[in-house]
């Protein structure tokens, strides 16, 4: 097993390469380039990124770069570029790389094209195993031909509890209780780039609300570091999926004037590659029919019995400790983990790594 110091030359050398031919960067773009293409050796995670960015950038090895397209607002990334870069050439590809992420950002903030389509798929491929008592509705295609949900489809009192913070209308994308068993399961739909970490508030927040509706937490993902699903979310039971691929509304595609594939998709401008542009009548991809018809039928009840057994401690940190917020401090949010760690005497050989690489900004 390589050392930190050796995975993060591995993603010293990869930035390097990369922005000498892309030109310019940030982290999302650099972790499908990185962490998600080529040999498994020389895949560093998110966090191995994050840590030789921040080295590189204080040994003037790579540097920032503001370019002048950049939407207003506070949610753009930090972009890097490589020291020579100059000229008119490299101003042009920076205006367009920014306009590709723009474009991206357009389709994967909004519901209909992003979030309901991996939620619709999962109300799907659930019922097909009929294996679950399902509760709730799935979003359905309205008038237009794009995905809806409508209000009070999402479960938010179960047996007498009312799911964590109620009052907003929000519980989980899925509520489903097993046939066999009779488990309650709570499932959470994370449509997103971002890498599910044990300290992501993605995590805590499905703690939470598992925490006040007694059930077992599932968390459906594009990507899921080893570090949560082989340590955290097996010794606490929550049960994690990676479906590898960030799927979307085929619709994008002439909502965007037909630009969204050769844009965004494309290996030579955005290259989010992993991106299904899926149809209404297209099969549930048969992956995820797999995890429900076998993994979480084999596992949910031994995962739920984890999970309850420590549902206390959890509570305490995902509530009490309001690490369930998305308002809360980075540097603390990490704190906290390790002090959960500590009383729950549970220890992550990863975990001292992915601590230093989360407490600051880049």
């Amino acid at each position: 097993m390589a050392t930190r110091e050796e995975w993060e030359a591995i993603a010293s050398k990869r930035i390097q390469s990369i922005l000498a031919t892309r030109r310019i960067s940030y982290s999302s773009h650099l972790e499908i380039k990185i962490s998600e293409a080529g040999p498994n050796h020389l895949r560093a995670e998110p966090h191995i990124i994050s840590n030789a960015l921040r080295h590189m950038n204080k040994a003037k090895e790579i540097a920032n770069y503001k370019p002048t397209n950049l939407p207003s607002g506070d949610n753009n990334p930090k972009y890097f570029v490589p020291l020579d870069f100059s000229g008119a050439a490299d101003a042009s590809r920076s205006r367009s790389f920014v306009e590709w992420r723009n474009l991206f950002l357009w389709a994967s903030q909004r519901s209909e094209y992003c979030g309901f389509v991996l939620e619709k798929i999962i109300f799907d491929a659930v019922l097909e195993t009929d294996k679950y008592h399902v509760l709730g509705s799935a979003p359905i295609y309205g008038p237009d031909g794009k995905l809806m949900k409508s209000s009070g489809s999402e479960m938010l009192t179960y047996q007498g509890n009312d799911v964590y913070k109620a009052e907003s209308g929000a519980g989980f994308d899925l509520f489903a209780i097993h046939k066999s068993s009779h488990t309650p399961i709570g499932i959470e739909a994370k449509n997103i780039r971002e890498w599910i970490y044990p300290a992501s508030v993605e995590v805590w927040r499905a703690i939470a609300r598992a925490c006040t509706l007694e059930c077992l937490p599932v968390i459906i993902a594009r990507k899921i570091s080893y570090i949560s699903r082989g340590g955290f979310f097996a010794n606490f039971g929550i049960l994690g999926f990676e479906t590898n691929f960030q799927y979307m509304a085929q619709q994008v595609q002439p909502d965007s004037k037909y630009t969204f594939k050769d844009k965004v998709i494309h290996k030579d401008k955005l290259g989010f590659a992993d991106i299904k542009l899926l149809k209404p009548k297209d099969p549930v991809p048969s992956h995820l029919v797999m995890f429900f018809d076998d993994i979480l039928d084999q596992q949910a009840e031994i995962y739920f019995e984890k999970f309850m057994k420590h549902k206390d401690l959890l509570k305490k940190y995902a509530i009490d400790y309001q690490m369930a917020e998305p308002g809360l401090n980075q540097g603390k949010r990490y704190r906290l983990y390790k002090e959960f760690k500590e009383e729950a005497e549970f220890e992550d050989v990863e975990f001292e790594l992915e601590a230093k690489t989360t407490d600051f900004e880049i």
